[in-house]
């Protein structure tokens, strides 16, 4: 009776290694790779709306009349850009905007070094469309187009001056690169290059009037909802 019953417990101890061997080899022996599949963008990545912050620096270079000549300024500025993409293929098309908290400034003497202009740009904005290619899956190469405003203040010390401040609009172009870290994050560096319109500005001495342009460089991060 108990040789029976060892018999059958051996039994039943065989069948369970059969039955648990081909699992157990499965899983010792499968080869197929381990990752997230949520963190391999999809084709579509680029589409949908944007929110990021941005940081860099820019030059500003004012011509004015008719104390003829120039002067240059540099200096940072970041703030918050966002927007909405649409995305076909590799092709995307989109609107953008940013707002940017700035410190360009600089200053020059003119009139025989009797007087001195330090101008200095406070806040920026800017409105563009977006066209780009995505050259793989996580890497898109964009132009950007619009509108631009500026608030700039304009002090000018010596014979007949004083403390102005103006707003300056123009239009913006610019190109850059974005790349996607996740399906909901990407980096970005862009250039963009500003030509305002010129301004007359008047001061107990005269008027003078201000055309600037502007260059500058940022780098921004960027959320994907």
């Amino acid at each position: 009776m108990r040789r029976r019953l060892h018999q059958a417990i051996a039994a039943v101890l065989a069948a369970g290694a059969m039955v648990s061997s081909p699992a157990l080899s499965a899983d010792l022996y499968d080869s197929s790779p381990a990752y997230d599949a949520a963190s391999i963008p999809s084709q579509d990545v680029f589409e949908g709306w944007w929110l990021g912050g941005t940081i860099g620096g820019a030059s500003v270079s004012y011509d004015f009349a008719p104390a003829s000549g120039s002067v240059s300024s540099d200096g940072v500025l970041g703030g918050v850009v966002g927007g909405y993409s649409w995305q076909s293929g590799p092709y995307v098309i989109g609107v953008e905007g940013d707002f940017l908290a700035s410190d360009i400034s600089g200053s020059r003497h003119f009139n025989g070094g009797l007087n001195q202009v330090s101008p200095s740009i406070d806040t920026m904005a800017d409105l563009r469309l977006r066209a780009g290619y995505a050259v793989t899956p996580r890497v898109l190469l964009f132009g950007t187009f619009g509108g631009a405003w500026a608030n700039v203040d304009l002090p000018i010390t010596g014979p007949g001056g004083g403390i102005r401040e103006t707003t300056f609009f123009g239009w913006s172009a610019g190109a850059g690169a974005e790349l996607a870290l996740n399906p909901n994050w990407s980096a970005r560096i862009d250039y963009q290059f500003t030509d305002f319109d010129s301004e007359t500005v008047s001061y107990p001495g005269g008027k003078q009037t201000f055309d600037p342009d502007a260059n500058s460089f940022r780098g921004s991060i960027i959320y994907r909802f």
